[in-house]
């Protein structure tokens, strides 16, 4: 994860200068979480004024840039949740099932299935993904995100070992 410490103090100088280096990472992460790049700032935003809140209650951070984008899962999850209930009060059928018979089957229709299908996946295994996958980041650092490890999961130990089988070749 990189420039800030374990246990460094985490003023607003230094509260500043980490979302400035994390926000283009965070902004990815939330829009990727969201699908899409507009609610993916929004949820950064709100992130961003949760951890000012929090900010000023917390007095030493173990992991500043865990803490930060564990704040932004908290938030992706929220505006996930609350999307979620919108759409099953507003919605009589999948809209998925909707089919344009004016529609030509291009690489824009195929993304957007494969993002439907990202989409479907839970939260948790999306989040894994794309901090992973997109990020960059390791499995501990993901736990430190998630508040787990992957020792603490069964069911995640061949994922572990696949991924890292995979880069040592």
């Amino acid at each position: 994860m990189g420039a800030f410490t374990a246990g460094e103090p985490l003023d607003r100088e230094a509260f500043d200068r980490l979302v400035g280096e994390l926000r283009p990472n965070l902004h990815r992460y939330c829009a990727r979480m969201t699908g899409s790049v507009l609610d993916g700032e929004d949820v950064v935003h709100e992130a961003i004024v949760k951890a000012i809140e929090a900010l000023s209650q917390t007095e030493l951070i173990a992991h500043p840039e865990a803490w930060l984008f564990r704040i932004a899962h908290n938030a992706a999850l929220d505006f996930l949740r609350h999307r979620a209930r919108q759409d099953a009060a507003h919605a009589d059928e999948d809209p998925d099932m909707i089919i344009d018979p004016l529609a030509v089957a291009d690489d824009r229709q195929i993304a957007a299935a494969s993002l439907r299908t990202f989409m479907r996946l839970p939260v948790a295994q999306r989040s894994s993904v794309i901090l992973m996958d997109v990020l960059g980041y390791s499995l501990d650092e993901i736990g430190r995100v998630m508040g787990s490890s992957h020792q603490s999961r069964p069911a995640s130990r061949p994922y572990a070992a696949a991924r890292a089988g995979a880069g040592a070749g």
